[in-house]
């Protein structure tokens, strides 16, 4: 009866008025939210989606609204259920005088929420990567809360030094350049890259647009087969991949498009390319 009831429903959605009436509400909710994780629209490549980006935000984080760079905080109290990957394998391979790159690691979001629960050997240091907005309130945040001096701060990539690891939690989403682009422009080849929270579509590469309350940032979802020839350009072997079951990407009205879960994966990198 229950299922019944939701095709009908789907039926009814189905309809070209009450679509368009539907998709004119959504559209007015996603272009006011205030305090939402909402996604609109399909497009081809970022300039695309930021045309389409309503008026009255900013695009992107790098902007002079504070809750562009304060969001997250939450997140530094505990590790959610998404992190445990990244938190495993640093546990099992991080060594003494090593360096992390936080690609896009905003104030330093996880490595406060992971200072708790693991120990960090010798030496290792970890350097956070951000826009400059992000990365003036990071240097604020760590002096504030007396953060160790292995927590270190970039904002130009030319700048970052040579690291052993790159992680891209949650933030490779955001970059128009490629997986291997990105890393290309490293001094120096890292022998991990570290990706978490990656959406990630079967068979469709796109772009959408996100509302993340402060602004409006265009959404790269990467096809199976692009991440899988990004690594294979960077001649990467997959140690490991997984699923993270508790991040979702809805697109209302582009059920095609939508994802009931994001991707990780472990990747190491030969010594030269």
């Amino acid at each position: 009866m229950y299922e019944r009831a939701k095709e009908l429903l789907h039926q009814v959605e189905q309809l070209p008025l009450i679509n368009e009436a539907l998709e004119r509400h959504y559209a007015r909710r996603f272009a006011s939210a205030t305090n939402a994780n909402l996604f609109c629209g399909v497009y081809p490549d970022f300039a695309t989606a930021s045309e389409h980006a309503p008026a009255g935000k900013p695009i992107g984080y790098d902007n002079d609204a504070p809750a562009s760079a304060e969001m997250y905080r939450f997140r530094m109290a505990a590790i959610s259920p998404c992190d445990y990957p990244v938190a495993f394998w640093l546990n099992r391979l991080m060594q003494p005088g090593q360096r992390l790159l936080d690609f896009g690691g905003h104030v330093g979001v996880l490595y406060y929420a992971l200072s708790r629960y693991l120990s960090f050997p010798d030496g290792f240091e970890w350097q956070l990567y951000d826009v400059p907005a992000v990365i003036r309130e990071a240097r604020q945040f760590a002096k504030a809360s007396n953060a160790p001096p292995a927590l270190t701060f970039c904002d130009d990539l030319k700048q970052a030094p040579a690291c052993d690891w790159v992680l891209f939690s949650g933030s490779l989403q955001y970059l128009q350049d490629s997986l291997s682009s990105l890393v290309g422009q490293l001094r120096t080849r890292p022998t991990y890259v570290l990706i978490n929270m990656l959406p990630v579509h079967r068979t469709k590469s796109f772009v959408t647009l996100q509302n993340i309350g402060t602004a409006f940032c265009p959404y790269k979802i990467y096809s199976a087969d692009e991440l899988a020839a990004e690594v294979a350009t960077l001649r990467g072997e997959v140690v490991d991949h997984w699923r993270n079951a508790d991040k979702a990407c809805s697109i209302p009205f582009h059920a095609g498009h939508s994802l009931d879960y994001y991707c990780g994966q472990l990747i190491r990198l030969p010594a030269t390319q």
